[in-house]
């Protein structure tokens, strides 16, 4: 059978080649020679075909409305032997308008411009037959996007706030009022009789009462 290879590209890529997309044209079984037609799709048409084996022969011809190709291949080594997979490539151009989702069908079969079977050969075997068809396609798809960068805000940072200290104030003490009496013994001092002292160390007060 014959075969026709497809491709899928950007539209950046598609542009890049000024709209040429090449495709490769094969057979699955081993030959030496075949005849074939491809027929373009709508929005295709032909710059070039030639034959991918070397030393082999594909003179390619189109018809007026230039949509079809037929092209005879022919292989004929000495000594002879068959050949089999690519075997020819077709360059086509892309209409300008395409855009990204547009795909672009090429057909390809055993048959000339009149729709007259060809047949394929395998010179070493002998054998013959009508070669089957196939098709192809050429995919624009959507350029790659840039990703997109997030600006990143940071969170504010907070003042620190100058710790506040606050010194609590030692009571000043109040001198005892002075007694104008003498206490008789055994009686109870007055409080306005005792005398108070205080002393501050290590943030203890110490109280001491006066003895008799």
């Amino acid at each position: 059978s014959l075969t026709m290879g497809s491709k899928t590209l950007t539209l950046a890529e598609l542009k890049a080649a000024n709209y040429q997309v090449t495709l490769p044209i094969g057979v699955t079984d081993s030959i030496n020679s075949v005849g074939f037609g491809v027929t373009l799709g709508e929005g295709l048409t032909y710059v070039d075909l030639e034959a991918s084996v070397k030393k082999a022969t594909c003179l390619a011809a189109t018809n007026d409305a230039g949509n079809f190709v037929f092209a005879p291949f022919a292989y004929a080594t000495v000594p002879l032997k068959a050949v089999s997979g690519q075997i020819a490539e077709i360059k086509v151009k892309v209409s300008e308008s395409a855009k990204p989702g547009d795909t672009f069908t090429l057909s390809i079969d055993g048959k000339d411009s009149d729709g007259v079977e060809t047949s394929y050969k395998n010179g070493e075997t002998g054998e013959t037959g009508v070669p089957g068809s196939g098709a192809g396609t050429i995919t624009i798809v959507e350029d790659p996007t840039e990703p997109t960068t997030e600006a990143t805000t940071a969170a504010p940072t907070a003042t620190p706030v100058a710790a506040t200290t606050t010194t609590a104030k030692v009571a000043t003490p109040t001198k005892p009022a002075k007694s104008t009496s003498s206490p008789k013994t055994g009686d109870a001092l007055p409080v306005a009789g005792v005398a108070v002292a205080v002393a501050v160390i290590g943030g203890v007060a110490l109280v001491a009462k006066k003895r008799k």
